[in-house]
């Protein structure tokens, strides 16, 4: 209660000071001190700042972080010199967004959407032509794609949280080919305002004798839509003041450190987009230390989980083009970064990728035309970089399971778009990955390769192969041929592959009886079973 009382007597002193002395009153409550001044005191004496807004932001207590939310709101639609405090208050704001208690990081996105509301009546004139034209990112596919917005740091805000989609944007219609009653206003909830779509349950706020008036009337869904377009200006407008701070705050030893700099990463590109972009080249470098140093290597979950949502996000927003641009170095022979950096930025990659494709096949309606969408210029680069990679020569474990993933980045989803060249690539890289390097060899192995002959070769195919599920997988979704070819294709005799006198079986040549594999042996080596597709590959 006493912290509560507090918030609001401190409310009641900012209508004392306005366009006076709040910026000041605001700078010592997040213990803000300029650079280049320094008291007098501290020569003399130790100097203790207490950052008291990040002390409300995680209180111990779910009512007064919840009170501290909606005061920090009341500030930004009611204070008139609220452009002074904006810069101050924006990254608190988007914290709540991550806050333990889902109905309280509900309430914050439902908060943010009155402020963004607020910004778009006060820049009307700035965003009219936006608006009038139907301007869209690139990401959106002319408005057809969505990606669900990441609460609490998580990938699709967790299991309790629906999504909807906004009306998307569309443009003038100069030669009027639509009737008025068909014209769609952007931002909407709904196409037609009398049919509203089903929000969900409606969260119930507790009833309290000290909440804002102006705020009793707010009303919060478990159902979140794309930021409107108001509250993704406004973020963006003070994203640029904090984030290369944030960057630092990434690479902290400190878990705790380390997590909550994710999660307002996340929250900014969550409301930022594609206009992130601005700031690729550090964020990059600053992902590829988190994955590569000491936070990654703790193993914690939750912190994990949180810049695997960043990542994702990034692919999702980001021109595929760019983000392949910083990470394409890593799969060259020349590169100069050390293995744990190379694993990093592969891991980095994957998760882009990811992302990319969730907001590809997030298009509705389907359209087939679209092919590999914004990913077109890319898979072709990337395919081929990682057939010439040198990292399949002696992959290393952890090399070794970010390629996999790499490869089933992509390889599911796009399948049917790639061309037979590029097949017998990936079919190159899933082989290199799936053998033991010559390092792991057995000995008793190499010397029976050496001595054998034909008809004594004996079957290795368990300890020649590594990750068979993988392999296995990787084979199933490669011998997927819709061709008209396919239907007139001979299937090709049966052989073992660690035979090296093939042409005898059936011929003469050799005894079948003593060099043929059983059929139970054919069918347990995932080569012989997806034979057709070795065939295909390499006519």
């Amino acid at each position: 209660k006493i912290r509560i009382a507090a918030l609001r007597a401190l409310t009641a002193v900012l209508w004392c000071g306005i366009w006076k002395h709040n910026f000041e009153i605001l700078q010592v409550l997040m213990a803000w001190q300029d650079p280049n001044k320094v008291p007098i005191k501290a020569f003399y004496e130790s100097v203790t700042n207490v950052n008291y807004m990040s002390t409300l932001t995680f209180d111990r207590h779910p009512a007064v972080r919840r009170f501290w939310f909606e005061t920090l709101a009341y500030w930004l639609l009611r204070i008139p010199d609220k452009v002074d405090h904006e810069p101050y208050i924006a990254p608190y704001l988007l914290s709540g967004l991550c806050d333990e208690n889902e109905d309280i990081a509900l309430e914050a996105f439902w908060l943010i959407e009155r402020c963004g509301e607020l910004y778009e009546q006060e820049k009307e004139e700035d965003l009219r032509k936006t608006k009038q034209y139907g301007f869209d990112y690139g990401w959106t596919y002319n408005g057809r794609a969505f990606t669900p917005f990441p609460l609490q740091a998580t990938w699709a805000g967790g299991k309790n949280v629906q999504h909807i989609r906004r009306t998307a944007a569309h443009g003038p219609d100069f030669m009027g080919e639509t009737d008025l009653g068909e014209h769609k206003q952007r931002d909407n909830l709904a196409a037609d305002p009398a049919r509203m779509p089903d929000l969900g349950p409606e969260v119930q706020l507790p009833a309290r004798d000290y909440a804002w008036p102006e705020l009793r009337n707010l009303t919060v869904h478990r159902s979140l839509p794309r930021p409107r377009l108001g509250s993704r200006c406004w973020v963006r407008t003070h994203t640029r003041r904090y984030i290369k701070a944030t960057f630092n705050d990434v690479v902290d030893f400190r878990d705790c450190t380390a997590l909550n700099a994710g999660r307002l990463l996340c929250m900014s590109i969550a409301y930022t987009e594609e206009g992130v972009t601005e700031w690729l080249q550090p964020m990059t470098a600053a992902l590829c230390k988190f994955y590569s140093g000491r936070a990654w290597a703790a193993g914690d979950q939750q912190v994990t989980r949180t810049y695997d949502t960043v990542c994702k996000l990034l692919g999702a927003y980001l021109d595929p083009a760019s983000y392949w641009e910083q990470l394409k170095e890593t799969l060259s022979p020349d590169c100069m970064m050390e293995m744990d950096q190379r694993v990093a930025s592969m891991r980095i990659l994957a998760l882009c990728i990811e992302g990319s494709v969730s907001a590809l096949q997030s298009v509705e309606p389907p359209d087939p035309n679209l092919r590999m969408g914004r990913l077109e210029p890319v898979v072709p680069e990337l395919i081929a970089a990682m057939h010439g990679s040198d990292l399949l020569l002696s992959p290393s474990s952890e090399s070794r399971a970010v390629l996999w993933n790499l490869l089933f980045s992509f390889l599911e989803p796009l399948r049917q778009f790639l061309s037979s060249s590029q097949v017998s690539q990936l079919l190159f890289v899933t082989l290199a990955l799936s053998a033991k390097s010559p390092g792991d060899a057995p000995a008793e192995l190499a010397r029976y390769k050496a001595e054998a002959t034909a008809e004594q070769a004996p079957q290795f195919a368990e300890e020649e192969l590594l990750d068979t599920d993988n392999l296995e997988r990787a084979l199933k979704l490669l011998d997927t041929d819709d061709s008209a070819e396919a239907a007139v294709r001979k299937p090709p005799p049966a052989f073992s592959l660690d035979s090296l006198d093939d042409d005898d079986f059936g011929s003469g040549g050799g005894s079948a009886s003593s060099s043929a594999p059983s059929g139970a042996e054919l069918a347990a080596d995932p080569r012989v079973a997806h034979l057709a597709l070795f065939t295909r590959a390499f006519p």
